[in-house]
């Protein structure tokens, strides 16, 4: 075999080589990523949300309360994607137990709030006012 032959026999060796590997690596890629949307689409809609879920930071800073919510898969805006998968509405705040305001962000801050100890809480409701049943209550001192 002369040098030319064996030249080409190897390149096409690498090639067909090459091609294989590859095809293997695509395939193995398609399937994860068919796993990690299944996965993902399988998460959002097995698991509902719920209080646990839900996490609240908030300060006192004089008669002011300033409060943040944390609510993964609920959002304060119509949902522009049917496959996000989200829960929307706002959020009913009973100082309490009395109404207080209707919040449409996540962050939002209660003002003028008097002196002595108060339970906040804080209810998901639907856009057309119906109750998720989801709910969760803080407590502060304003001093």
């Amino acid at each position: 075999m002369n040098k030319r032959k064996a030249m080409i026999l190897a390149a096409s060796f690498i090639f067909i080589v090459s091609i294989i590997i590859l095809g293997f690596n695509s395939r193995d890629s398609i399937k994860q990523n068919e796993f990690d949307h299944n996965q993902a689409v399988e998460a959002s809609s097995v698991y509902p949300l719920m209080e646990k879920d839900w996490a609240i930071n908030y300060r006192v800073k004089k008669q002011h309360i300033y409060v943040e919510n944390i609510i993964p898969r609920f959002t304060f805006q119509e949902n522009t994607s049917e496959g996000m998968n989200r829960m929307n509405g706002y959020m009913a705040v009973f100082v309490d137990g009395k109404w207080a305001m209707n919040a449409n962000k996540s962050i939002f801050i209660l003002k003028n709030m008097s002196v002595g100890k108060h339970k906040i809480t804080l209810q998901l409701k639907k856009k057309d006012g119906s109750d998720y049943g989801i709910k969760k209550n803080i407590y502060v001192h304003i001093r």
